[in-house]
């Protein structure tokens, strides 16, 4: 059931959060989270899931280091929007879905931003918005890649 929150309720607008692939079709969602978050003087979670299958080591995925590449392109994601206190939070997760809503269970919206895949695609690949908007507790707000 999800959270009902008052706009102008302090206590509940002292933390948003937005979900990034570091994917360009996120960057909707990260724009728009930084300036609700300016606007209004929230702290913004900075969130980063890297999938770590079970298999991870046998598939030659390199699960730390692409964790420590992610901070490092939120960190400066960060850096540059000054004006917005932030805090970065990347986590190696097998059920990305679950980790993402788990994590953003304390903010006021989470901002997520859909890659728009529709049809075959969305069948084969998922869509990690769609989980989020079904599973989240609390207000999601979800935007399409620029041009879509």
């Amino acid at each position: 059931m999800a959270k009902a929150v008052a706009f102008g309720d302090p206590v509940a607008m002292t933390e948003l959060c937005v979900a990034t692939d570091l994917s360009p079709a996120a960057a909707p969602a990260v724009e728009l989270a930084f300036r609700w978050a300016g606007a209004l003087q929230a702290t913004l979670v900075l969130l980063h899931v890297v999938p770590d299958p079970e298999l991870a080591p046998a598939l030659g995925n390199d699960v730390p280091g692409d964790v420590a590449a992610a901070q490092r392109q939120l960190q400066q994601i960060a850096a540059a929007h000054g004006d917005v206190v932030c805090r970065v939070d990347v986590r190696a997760a097998e059920e990305v879905t679950a980790t993402i809503v788990e994590a953003s269970a304390r903010a006021a919206y989470l901002f997520v931003g859909s890659h728009g895949r529709s049809g075959f695609q969305r069948l084969r690949l998922g869509s990690v918005a769609a989980a989020v908007l079904r599973k989240s507790q609390v207000p999601v707000v979800c935007l399409p890649p620029v041009g879509k």
